[in-house]
């Protein structure tokens, strides 16, 4: 396996290394590609894997210090690689077996299951894979701000007075989550303009080029699903809660309610709302981590995070098709 989750940093150029050899080893259904730059001039990553012409796309790392998210993210990308690629082999050895059966039997049914279930996916699916959206503010949050390169960004950074552990911004000291162009934005201050950074409109470009039947914004914390949108009709969130109940089965995460659909105050203008209200297709956020951790978040929440995630995209893609 390539990706491992035991380092307690995994920093940005580990992360578009692996991402290069997951899609050597898995060439045939994973391509590499970059969708735009950071403002630090560092690469924003999209993966494709699977072989459909009907796309969803699944989105992580918006929030510099959620640093839980764009590990996992890869992981579960070589996990249906992996599960694509040897699930012809899996079904071959299981018949083999069930002439003389024993007791991992069942385990064995269970993996094969899940092996064909993800074949599936990917042959009516490609799914666009955007781990980091925000690579600057990423390795801010792991290293400090000597990592930004340009000294205007570096000193724009510093002026803002937060620590790196509770950066959420990108090297412009933007929150990118509060930058899409949706009906409840709102602009902060005079300099304020909703798509100004690279990050945005390279993730609005990857919306407008792919005719897409879904988006997942994965976020960092308090394990929970946020669904519902006051802009939209009736119709529109009915669909998204019975989606989001089928996730919260997988994840045990909780739904958050209507009326906390954006905190007081605040500005508005993120992914899933500009998605939904540009798209008319089923787009939510996924909050993994505690409530209650702290940042710098542990890396140890990768493994329970990719455990209660592995899943869900398999289930939002039987649920938009």
């Amino acid at each position: 396996m390539i990706i491992g989750l035991n380092d307690k940093i995994y920093s940005y150029d580990r992360l578009v290394s692996d991402a290069k050899k997951l899609a050597k080893q898995y060439e045939t259904i994973l391509k590499y590609v970059t969708i735009g730059k950071s403002h630090d001039n560092r690469d924003i990553v999209l993966l494709k894997l699977g072989l459909g012409q009907q796309y969803m796309i699944c989105c992580g790392g918006v929030h510099a210090r959620e640093t839980i998210n764009p590990p996992v993210l890869l992981k579960i990308i070589e996990y249906y690689a992996d599960l694509y690629s040897n699930h012809k082999q899996q079904k071959l050895n299981l018949k083999k077996k069930l002439k003389a059966p024993t007791i991992n039997l069942a385990a064995e049914y269970e993996q094969m299951l899940y092996g064909t279930c993800i074949y599936e996916l990917l042959q009516t699916f490609t799914i666009l894979f955007v781990p980091l959206l925000n690579p600057d503010g990423y390795m801010i949050s792991l290293n400090g701000f000597e990592t930004i390169q340009n000294q205007q960004l570096k000193d724009k950074c510093l002026s803002m007075k937060i620590s790196k552990d509770e950066w959420k911004f990108n090297a412009r000291g933007v929150d990118l989550n509060r930058n899409f162009p949706s009906l409840l934005w709102k602009p902060k201050n005079d300099q304020d303009h909703a798509a100004s950074e690279n990050e945005s409109n390279a993730l609005i470009s990857l919306f407008n080029e792919y005719k897409s039947k879904g988006f997942l914004d994965f976020h960092s914390r308090g394990k929970s699903i946020y669904y519902y949108r006051s802009i939209m009709p009736d119709s529109y969130n009915s669909k998204q809660l019975e989606i989001a109940k089928r996730l919260q089965i997988i994840t045990n995460y909780e739904l958050v309610l209507p009326e906390n659909e954006i905190d007081s105050g605040d500005s508005g203008g993120n992914t899933v709302h500009y998605y939904s209200e540009n798209f008319n297709k089923p787009a939510l956020t996924i909050e993994t981590v505690d409530e209650i951790a702290d940042f710098p978040l542990d890396y140890k929440y990768r493994y329970s995070t990719f455990e209660e995630l592995k899943l869900v995209i398999f289930e939002f893609g039987s649920m938009i098709i």
